[in-house]
């Protein structure tokens, strides 16, 4: 079997405030960000299925894209191995299921994924190494990926910024 694509195209932060990283990053490194979104969602969890708010953000300018995430509620992402400081590599996936198997079968066990209403892992996945202490893999689904591709480009456009698409 034919390992899935892969492709990296952010790393992700949590920050306390949203507004003070967007500012705070932005100025250090010249960065725009795309308007803030909202997403609630429940994840799959450790202890079952727990609902999820963060707010976030990606910069404009890319590829490699920071994404910047202020949980609203941390409780899911407290079960990750390290608490709610998550840092990860976000990869994009054609195939998140046989992508998450693969990774799990490399020693990288899910920690966290979105949930499809018949239970099965949906729209992005978090994996976990113990030699890689305080860092992730997230999976992205092509649904997810076309939906902040969209958005990115959107914003990249109204600002005149030149965009480069991850996922194409």
């Amino acid at each position: 079997m034919a390992q899935p694509l892969l492709r990296l195209y952010h790393t992700g932060l949590i920050v306390d405030s949203l507004s003070n990283a967007m500012q705070t990053w932005g100025a250090a490194l010249g960065l725009d960000w795309a308007p803030p979104k909202t997403s609630t969602a429940p994840m799959l969890c450790p202890d079952g299925i727990v609902d999820r708010e963060v707010r976030f953000t990606y910069s404009l300018q890319g590829p490699h894209f920071i994404e910047l995430l202020e949980q609203v509620d941390p409780t899911p992402y407290l079960n990750l191995t390290g608490g709610r400081y998550v840092h990860h590599l976000g990869y994009f996936t054609d195939d998140l299921v046989a992508a998450s198997a693969d990774l799990e079968a490399r020693g990288f066990r899910r920690e966290l994924s979105g949930v499809a209403d018949d239970g099965q892992i949906a729209r992005a996945a978090f994996h976990y190494s113990p030699e890689s202490p305080g860092m992730w893999i997230e999976l992205v689904s092509h649904e997810i990926a076309e939906e902040i591709g969209n958005w990115l480009a959107t914003a990249a456009a109204e600002r005149g910024i030149p965009f480069v698409s991850p996922f194409r």
